[in-house]
């Protein structure tokens, strides 16, 4: 009897523990969204490359990009080119090593020579890996078709 009520007992404090550790992880994972919102915002490419990891992937319908250089040199084309980025989250989940984010970017920048911002709407899979130094980064960026709209 006595361990089934020290299990009972137990019980609340297990719950509230996974619904901090959700809260904490969700609280991360929209805090690094908007970091990487307000790098793009301020025109710094480079630390928007910097929210992915080394090895990580980027991958659309006609295009992957792997590779810190790559990475590096896709944020880079971009550069002076933004106009503004909106994520928004759908969803996260997961915990520990690899955490998943579903969302919705609509990102405006200007294509070609045209003088006119195309805004580009995606729906995205990131999923973060939990680093060495206990931060998270982007190890897979999955995005759906573009709908590019004039803005």
């Amino acid at each position: 009897m006595k361990i089934i009520l020290t299990f009972l007992l137990l019980i609340p404090g297990f719950f509230c523990g996974a619904q901090n550790n959700a809260a904490k992880t969700l609280a991360t994972i929209d805090s690094l969204n908007k970091e990487m919102e307000k790098a793009f915002n301020q025109n710094d490419m480079a630390k928007v490359a910097s929210f992915y990891a080394d090895d990580a992937e980027i991958a659309a319908e006609n295009y992957s990009v792997k590779g810190r250089d790559n990475l590096d040199s896709y944020w880079a084309s971009l550069k002076d080119k933004g106009r503004g980025w909106k994520l928004t989250v759908v969803e996260i989940g997961g915990n520990g090593e690899f955490i998943y984010e579903l969302g919705k970017s609509d990102l405006s920048h200007l294509r070609g020579n045209n003088p006119n911002p195309v805004k580009s709407i995606t729906n995205f899979i990131l999923i973060w890996k939990l680093q060495k130094d206990g931060s998270y980064k982007i190890f897979k960026d999955y995005l759906t078709k573009a709908e590019f709209v004039r803005n």
